[in-house]
């Protein structure tokens, strides 16, 4: 993600990132955070956007973490995402700057 304009140059926060799964036909419907061993993983904390407007990183997610049903289990998959200010994400009291969301493809887990 490449963060536009020149006022990103002078927002910093805690970024929040989430994907959902959403199972067509039978399965269970989940979030990543949910399933993984550390799902702080999915977070950027302490973002200041003096340092660079471009996000971009990797998570690994080990086989067998995405459940599939015997012949496997296809999902609709959206990804989303928050900067929160003053607090983290878990934290009640942060304040929320920015949210959005990109609806992606669907996939076959097997």
């Amino acid at each position: 993600m490449y963060l536009k304009g020149r006022l990103w140059r002078c927002i910093c926060g805690h970024w929040c990132f989430n994907v959902g799964f959403t199972a067509i036909g039978k399965g269970e419907d989940f979030n990543l955070s949910d399933v993984l061993s550390d799902p702080s993983v999915l977070q950027i904390w302490d973002w200041k956007g003096c340092h660079g407007r471009y996000i971009d990183f990797t998570v690994y997610v080990p086989g067998g973490t995405i459940p599939a049903e015997r012949c496997g289990t296809v999902y609709e998959v959206a990804a989303w995402f928050e900067l929160r200010c003053c607090g983290y994400c878990e934290d009640e009291h942060s304040h929320l700057a920015v949210a959005g969301y990109e609806a992606l493809e669907e996939y076959q887990f097997v």
